[in-house]
C-alpha cells in the first residue's frame, strides 16, 4: 500500500522548518494552538506506511483520545486491525502505531520503535522516569527518534532541562513557536486572548516562554488601588460563604456576585480562641434572611476535633444555618496551589474584583 493512499496533515511552514531540520532527538516547545496534533498525526504515520512501529506517550489515557481518534480516522481505509482497549493500530504492511499513557512509567517497556511522540511533557508528572527508564530503551533496535512536545507549564521541569540544554548531548535539536506562528488561528483572536488573560498567564500559554513565579506574590495582579473599595452588603443577592479551615483561627469570607465576572468580598470572619459552631452563631446573627451558598476548604469534609461527635464541618454549617443539600457547593479535593494562583490572577486581571477595606 503507498503512502500515497493516506492524506497526512498538511503542515504550515513553522511545522515544515522542524520536520525539514530535524535531528534524532527533537524538543519543540510551543504555544495553544500551534498544531502539535498535525505534527504528531504526520510524525506517527509516516514511519508506520513503511511497515515501522511507532509509539505515542501522553500525559494520562484522556490526554491521548484525540490523538487516537484523528489518527484512526486517518488510517482508516489501510487499517488491518484496530484494538480500541489496549489502542494499537496495525497497518496492511505490518506499520503499527501504538498510544501510551506516561502515569504507568513502565509503559512501552520491551517494545521497539522507530520513532516516539511524547506529548504535553510539562503536564506529564512521571515524565522524567517514563522517558529515562523506559521510552528510551525502545528505540535502541531501531536507533529511533525521539520527539518532546509541550505547551509550557508553570515551575521547573525536566522537560525545561531537556529544552534548555540541547548542546549536552550529540543529536539534539529544540525549537520554539508561538501560537502565532500557525497562520491558520486568525491574529485577532489571538488578541483578544491578551486582552481577557493574565499576561503572566498569555506569555506561558501562547508565548511559549518559561515563567518563574517563585520570586513573585501570591496575588501578583492585587492592585489594592483598584481592588480595595467599601462594599455595601445585598440582602437581594446570594450570600457565598468560602471557610477555610487549614488556618488558625478559622476564617469564612462572605462574597456576592451582582453580575458574571464580578465578585464583591463583603466581609471576613476570623475567630480567635473559638470554633465551628461559635463562627456559625456569628454568621446567623449576622445574616438572619440570606439565602447562603457554602463553599470551601476540602478537608472540611474530614472529621475534627473542633466539633462535636463524629462530624464534619460541612455537616455541623449545614445543620447551624440550616440549609439543604443544593446549598452546599464544597469541593472533593482543593485544587493545586499552581491552578489556584493562575485562576485568582486572572480573575483579578480581568474580572470585577472588589473587596471591603474591612477584610
Amino acid at each position: 500500500m503507498s503512502q500515497q493512499t493516506v492524506a497526512l496533515p498538511r503542515l504550515h511552514p513553522a511545522q515544515k522548518q522542524i520536520v525539514n531540520n530535524r535531528k534524532r532527538f527533537n524538543v519543540l516547545k510551543c504555544g495553544r494552538r500551534f498544531g502539535k496534533t498535525s505534527l504528531s498525526e504526520k510524525l506517527l504515520i509516516e514511519p508506520a506506511l513503511h511497515g515501522f512501529p511507532v509509539a505515542y506517550f501522553a500525559p494520562t489515557y484522556k490526554d491521548l483520545h484525540e490523538v487516537w481518534e484523528a489518527v484512526k480516522n486517518r488510517v482508516k481505509d489501510i487499517t488491518e486491525r484496530k484494538d480500541e482497549q489496549v489502542k494499537q493500530i496495525t497497518l496492511v504492511g505490518g506499520g503499527k502505531i501504538d498510544f501510551w499513557s506516561m502515569e504507568d512509567p513502565d509503559s512501552g517497556r520491551g517494545r521497539k520503535y522507530i520513532r516516539v511522540v511524547m506529548d504535553e511533557c510539562e503536564k506529564a508528572r512521571k515524565f522524567k522516569d517514563a522517558w529515562q527508564l523506559t521510552i528510551r530503551a525502545t528505540l535502541a533496535d531501531y536507533r529511533g527518534d525521539a520527539w518532546f512536545l509541550s505547551t509550557p507549564k508553570f515551575g521547573q521541569t525536566y522537560f525545561k532541562e531537556l529544552f534548555g540544554n540541547p548542546d549536552k548531548f550529540d543529536n539534539w535539536i529544540a525549537w520554539k513557536f508561538t501560537t502565532y506562528d500557525n497562520p491558520y488561528i486568525p491574529r485577532e483572536e489571538i488578541e483578544e486572548a491578551r486582552k481577557q488573560t493574565d499576561p503572566l498567564v498569555f506569555a506561558c500559554e501562547f508565548m511559549a516562554e518559561d515563567v518563574d513565579l517563585s520570586l513573585r506574590p501570591f496575588a501578583y495582579a492585587f492592585d489594592k488601588t483598584k481592588h480595595v473599595q467599601p462594599i455595601t452588603y445585598n440582602p437581594a443577592l446570594e450570600l457565598c460563604l468560602s471557610f477555610d479551615f487549614n488556618v488558625e483561627p478559622i476564617t469564612c469570607v462572605v462574597s456576592q456576585n451582582p453580575e458574571i465576572g464580578t465578585i464583591h468580598t463583603v466581609r471576613e470572619y476570623r475567630l480567635d480562641n473559638s470554633d465551628i459552631y461559635e463562627l456559625c452563631t456569628r454568621i446567623k446573627a449576622d445574616y438572619p434572611n440570606a439565602l447562603m451558598l457554602v463553599t470551601g476548604d476540602a478537608t472540611g469534609a474530614a472529621r475534627s476535633a473542633l466539633t462535636r461527635g463524629n462530624l464534619n464541618y460541612y455537616t455541623v454549617i449545614r445543620e447551624q444555618l440550616g440549609l439543604g443539600a443544593g446549598q452546599m457547593r464544597q469541593p472533593r479535593i482543593n485544587p493545586s496551589h499552581e491552578d489556584s494562583r493562575v485562576l485568582c490572577n486572572s480573575l483579578l486581571s480581568n474580572g470585577t474584583v472588589l473587596i471591603d477595606p474591612s477584610c
